[in-house]
């Protein structure tokens, strides 16, 4: 029976056996050690400044969080907190409402600090075991200088935006990260808008973001610094020369003034300033202080529900301050370390340290016997039973003695796995259906939805055309053509090229959910106004006199694709193309779509090969010629590029979020905190949206929008049926541009090696599988190498 599951470990991962440990030091006990595969390790572990997936999988070993989740009922699907480095958390607003005027927050609207009484300050009981790998305690001084250093102006730590903004944001922290600075904010609207109330002097152009400036030089060398005042008359180059007119002033004049072609851009890329105040002393400012020695307060800036609270603790910000401090380097313009950059520069608190490390070639982690979860046998064995319930009993934890992660390529995977030298191994597209009915064979949904987005500027469209290897890629302009080009795909078939994905016809798929903390089954796809929203979108009707009884009979029938509506539209399309000039009857069409950073895989070419043959049969005998699209690979950032006219189709992805879907959309609408990939298509800053509210209509900005159920909005504190109608309006109305054309939701695949099994066979989103920390041995690791010497040295798992 084929099996369905969470790959909680790292995705960029897959984890090997040996019966000794990494350095050989023979032991007296048994041995469990996983054996894992990457294409590249991470360069940086610092929770401070980690960019990567490689990077962070690092710190799944050797760091605990404060909290985290695990299985209760595996059979019914119930979860349980679990605390790890806390003892116990408790919103403490009501009881010290002070707090609310001492440090800088932003009350829900309407309220003032006497009668808020949760949802901001958060009282933490530290784990008194807690130490770091070299036996030193962890008390509340070490969370506080963490947290110094975190925010710490001088040296900007790219993680630090976890806690200066968004949803979690510790009260105060961006006051104290900015502190003397003037932030570049991009004024979120065209420019002929803001210019209505401010003016072009305080204007800034992004250089580095829009043109990709970094480098380019005067005539005398200087570089052209990140933002440049739309009043700087300075000429830069990318050869020095000076030749290129490269100035704010006529930058500006010619893109994002009033009436310029990119003007839509300056919602990301002109900015304004805001100056912040200098030498702000963190005790009087930022909200995350000690109480006493195990004990920490947490101001939040904006009210945060308790459980979404907690989800924020599922990591901690803590760093060992002598390796940081003495690993700082002062001689750039901003204060670096070179903390967990190897084995020397690490210290872990988790259950696992770095035991050796050989850059670029293998990474071993060993049981770090100065966790607080271990008890150290007579035998010298390490050994952690859950001090929760799982399924009513207390079990072993953390049976891996080791894990070992070599770096190769899929293919060298495939074979070291089918040889039993790997524990796990990640299935390319054609493997899968060698695997398909493997009882080894792990699946699972992830929150990702590919899609294509477009350009649809018709100036950026024409440019193109013109000199970007784009041939009539202008028809994209047109409403009617890509309606059309979405219902010309069978999600269905093109989804058998790829790596086990899932058609998708919405954004969200069925792993969002609004209040999955006290329902379970409270999934945003399957309530009524996510099911409406699509059944409208495709134009669905239900009910007496129809095809379908009930609103779910409609949605449960759409799949997205209708080849005669297709055609239809593509006809209509052509028309309309053909009376305003843009296209020729019959002419060809190539569009180059932005579609990988990396470089292009097989299956890549192959569902690019379905997706033209899909397109070319609703094409024919509608009046245009066939259609070629190109996928590009090797882009660095193509989400920016194709906004920015370099590619009129983009290939990719959003996710997350899955526990509070009515923050999704601030990715689509919200450019003051996201890089919109439609800007070129849009400006949610100035386009109104209105929606009934109770039965009264309500106008805002889609920008707006996508920010009233979060923070303090105005429908923060909204009843769900409020938040699921608001985000289900948003979803259609949105869809109902195709400026963004959804095809399949992302799914991770692993066979797992008869070694090892994860502790459930039923997958919860909440806790995978129980992951490593719950994952059981069926053979140690002399046991394992005994049985693959008797199934000579090749194993089957088909």
């Amino acid at each position: 029976m084929k099996k369905t599951l969470a790959l909680l470990l790292a995705l960029c991962m897959v984890l090997m056996s040996c019966v000794a440990l990494a350095d050989d030091t023979e032991v007296a006990y048994d041995t469990y050690t996983y054996h894992a595969y990457t294409t590249s390790l991470g360069n940086c572990w610092n929770p401070h400044t980690w960019e990567t997936n490689a990077e962070d999988a690092v710190n799944s070993y050797i760091t605990s969080p404060f909290v985290s989740m695990q299985i209760l009922d595996s059979e019914n699907g119930v979860y349980q907190w679990t605390y790890e480095m806390a003892e116990s958390v408790t919103d403490v607003t009501a009881d010290h409402q002070d707090d609310l005027t001492k440090y800088p927050v932003t009350l829900q609207e309407g309220k003032t600090a006497e009668d808020t009484t949760e949802g901001f300050v958060f009282e933490i009981k530290l784990n008194e075991k807690a130490c770091w790998e070299n036996g030193e305690p962890i008390t509340a001084d070490t969370y506080i200088e963490s947290m110094k250093l975190l925010l710490a102006p001088e040296m900007k730590n790219y993680r630090a935006n976890l806690y200066y903004a968004g949803e979690s944001a510790v009260a105060g922290g961006a006051e104290f990260y900015f502190q003397g600075d003037i932030a570049y904010l991009p004024i979120g609207m065209a420019t002929s808008d803001y210019l209505a109330n401010g003016s072009v002097d305080d204007l800034y152009i992004d250089c580095w973001g829009f043109w990709g400036a970094e480098g380019y030089v005067d005539a005398e060398g200087n570089e052209v610094p990140q933002y440049v005042s739309v009043s700087d008359e300075v000429a830069y180059s990318a050869d020095g020369a000076g030749d290129d007119e490269f100035s704010g002033k006529g930058l500006y004049d010619e893109y994002f003034a009033p009436g310029a072609p990119y003007e839509s851009y300056a919602a990301d890329y002109v900015c304004n300033t805001q100056a912040y105040e200098d030498n702000v002393d963190y005790d009087a400012t930022v909200g995350c202080y000690k109480v006493d020695d195990y004990t920490i307060r947490y101001v939040n800036a904006t009210y945060i529900d308790f459980n979404y609270f907690l989800t924020s603790l599922t990591s901690t910000w803590l760093v060992y301050e002598p390796l940081y401090t003495a690993g700082l380097d002062t001689s750039g313009s901003l204060v670096t370390t070179d903390y967990c950059t190897s084995k020397e520069t690490t210290m872990a608190y988790g259950p696992y340290r770095i035991e050796s490390l050989q850059e670029g070639k293998q990474i071993v982690y060993v049981q770090n016997e100065n966790w607080y979860g271990y008890e150290k046998q007579e035998d010298g064995s390490l050994l952690s039973i859950t001090p929760y319930e799982v399924d009513g009993e207390q079990i072993q934890r953390y049976q891996t003695t080791s894990v070992v992660v070599d770096v190769m390529d899929n293919a060298a995977a495939k074979q070291a796995f089918l040889k039993g030298e790997l524990t796990s191994w990640t299935p390319e597209a054609d493997d899968l259906l060698t695997y398909a009915t493997s009882d080894q064979l792990y699946k699972v949904d992830e929150t990702y939805t590919m899609s294509f987005f477009f350009n649809t500027n018709l100036d950026m469209l024409k440019a193109m055309d013109e000199s970007k290897g784009n041939t009539n890629s202008v028809v994209l302009s047109n409403y009617t053509f890509r309606r059309a080009m979405s219902l010309a795909i069978d999600r269905a078939e093109y989804v058998t090229a790829t790596e086990g994905y899932k058609p998708a016809y919405a954004i969200m798929n069925n792993l969002y959910f609004y209040d999955v903390y006290n329902d379970p089954t409270s999934s945003y796809r399957n309530s009524d106004e996510a099911m409406e929203a699509i059944v409208n979108l495709y134009e669905v009707e239900y009910g007496e006199g129809t095809p379908y009884a009930t609103l779910r009979d409609a949605y449960l029938s759409i799949n997205g694709y209708n080849l005669t509506e297709a055609k239809e539209l593509f006809t209509q399309a052509c028309t309309e193309l053909v009376a305003d000039g843009l296209y020729t009857e019959g002419d060809p069409i190539h569009v180059r779509i932005g579609w990988a950073k990396g470089a292009l895989q097989a299956s890549d070419t192959k569902v690019v090969e379905i997706l033209n043959k899909q397109l070319n049969t609703a094409l024919e005998g509608t009046g245009f010629g066939a259609i070629e699209l190109e996928p590009i690979g090797n882009i660095n950032n193509r989400y920016d590029a194709v906004p920015a006219g370099e590619y009129a189709i983009g290939y990719g992805a959003w996710g997350g979020a899955a526990f509070y879907p009515f923050r999704n959309f601030q990715v689509y609408c919200d450019p003051e905190q996201y890089s919109i990939n439609e800007a070129a298509d849009w400006d949610p800053t100035t386009e109104t949206l209105t929606i009934s509210i109770d039965g009264e209509d309500v106008t805002m900005t889609w920008q707006a929008w996508s920010r009233a159920m979060i923070g303090s909005g105005p429908y923060s504190a909204a009843d769900f049926e409020t938040k699921l109608h608001i985000t289900a309006v948003m979803e259609e109305e949105y869809l109902k541009k195709f400026y963004r054309i959804p095809l399949a939701g992302t799914t991770s695949c692993e066979l797992l090696a008869y070694q090892v099994s994860y502790y459930t066979e039923d997958y919860n989103i909440m806790y995978g599988f129980g992951g490593l920390e719950l994952m059981s041995y069926n053979y140690t690791d002399a046991e394992w190498a005994e049985y693959v010497a008797e199934e000579g040295g090749v194993l089957s798992y088909e």
